[in-house]
């Protein structure tokens, strides 16, 4: 299918939605699995592009690992912090999360290691955390001399604890570090230039804490790992519904009037995007609360919606969920702080931009965001999905209220969600 057409709402909705396994939750409990001493079993686990990615990148560095017939329990017989195989070519695709964490797993070893992907991957920087394998006693290097992949890492472990990491791109570098910290031998030190707690890198220690290591966070900016712990096999460990992808069928209820509920996601989740459905759709005018079966947000009458000025520096992905829901916003909405965003799948700030004024929005592009101002004359038109997820789910949204939005390649979106499609339609039954 090289297009997707959406087909217009006539009603609010009226759903309660199963959505995937948490990508972040998926990745980071394979690799602390691996490292763990014994065997763990993950149930929930989000089957896409990106875990199986993540699969056979740690079955070519000799892991054993066994996926049931619907990828959503994973077992892994772990390895007690030790690399299995001296050298490997791992082809990463264009899994951020992957490159980054395996990237530090693979220093803890004992041999040379290729870590590459697509020729997007190819342009995406992971010099700042080179850098801090290198500071470690690893020598970490871009084969191609600019910080980008493919990644070339030569190792016989880390003869050094101590890092001061650039952590401004990306909170998956300090979340790479330390979760390998604990198998390094040593005692470990992480500061960053950034005095800030990155929602993904609480994720992070919160995890590490569950599967048996204590992280010391005395100030925003630093972590210390005592040399001495390990990792402890998980019997059974459950992933949460992935709280991006709830953000695309909350925004479904804020645009229409309607009420969603996703199954199984509570507003203490791990996950720092559940911000979107607890904090940035409340401002908006929904009204979120907790169920027995799940979150539930209700959205406001179609003229109420409001437009916001708003940081989501911490919680990027959902930025473009807010992007469709500003197209009908009562006023202008101000996305401030995602940076970083440009540097992901795609430039995905140039995209929204890009995207909106294809629909007859006014927009204004900024270094850092963007700025969406309302239009009555919103029409159809051909989204171009940049081969990115974010972009094509997101965009989506948009032809539940404009006849005529076609979606370019809607098979991107099997990085994360590839049932979201036919999830989307169930919002059109009674």
């Amino acid at each position: 299918m090289t297009s997707y057409a959406v087909t217009p709402l006539d009603q609010p909705v009226s759903a309660r939605i199963s959505v995937p396994g948490s990508k972040s939750i998926t990745n980071r409990a394979m690799i602390l699995a691996a490292l763990a001493h014994g065997s763990s079993t993950i149930t929930g686990a989000l089957a896409s592009e990106d875990t199986q990615v993540m699969t056979e990148a740690l079955q070519s560095l000799g892991y054993s690992i066994q996926v049931d017939n619907d990828g959503s329990v994973i077992s892994v017989r772990g390895q007690s912090g030790q690399i299995p195989v001296h050298s490997a070519a791992l082809n990463l695709a264009n899994s951020g999360t992957s490159i980054r964490f395996l990237a530090a797993l693979c220093s803890l070893g004992h041999g040379t290691f290729r870590l590459d992907g697509t020729d997007r991957m190819r342009e995406r920087p992971q010099g700042p955390l080179l850098n801090g394998l290198r500071q470690l006693g690893v020598n970490a290097s871009s084969a191609s001399g600019n910080g980008c992949p493919p990644l070339i890492i030569e190792t016989t472990g880390w003869t050094n604890g101590d890092c001061q990491l650039d952590a401004s791109a990306s909170s998956q570098f300090i979340s790479a570090l330390l979760m390998a910290a604990p198998c390094s031998g040593r005692n470990v030190h992480i500061a960053t230039n950034e005095a800030f707690r990155p929602l993904y890198v609480t994720i992070t220690t919160q995890m590490m804490h569950q599967w048996g290591v204590m992280v010391d966070n005395p100030q925003n900016n630093i972590w210390h790992i005592q040399s001495g712990q390990r990792y402890k096999a998980m019997p059974v460990y459950p992933v949460e519904p992935d709280a991006s992808s709830a953000s695309y069928f909350f925004a479904a209820a804020a645009l229409t009037g309607g009420s969603v509920v996703i199954n199984q996601l509570h507003d203490n989740a791990l996950q720092g995007d559940i911000r979107f459905a607890t904090e940035i759709l409340p401002r908006m005018g929904c009204t979120t609360v907790e169920t027995a079966e799940g979150l539930k947000v209700t959205g406001p009458a179609l003229t109420e919606l409001q437009g916001i000025d708003v940081d989501m520096s911490l919680i990027s992905d959902t930025s473009l969920t807010l992007a469709a829901l500003a197209l009908f916003a009562n006023g202008p909405t101000r996305v401030r702080g995602i940076a970083h965003s440009r540097l992901q799948e795609c430039d995905r700030i140039n995209a929204v931009v890009t995207e909106a004024r294809k629909l007859g929005a006014a927009v204004e592009e900024y270094e850092d965001g963007w700025q969406i101002w309302p239009s009555r004359s919103l029409h159809g038109a051909t989204i171009e999905t940049y081969n990115d997820h974010r972009v094509a789910m997101s965009f989506a949204l948009a032809g539940l209220r404009i006849p005529g939005v076609k979606i370019v390649n809607p098979a991107c979106t099997g990085k994360t969600f590839p049932g979201y499609w036919q999830t989307l339609e169930t919002l059109y039954s009674p």
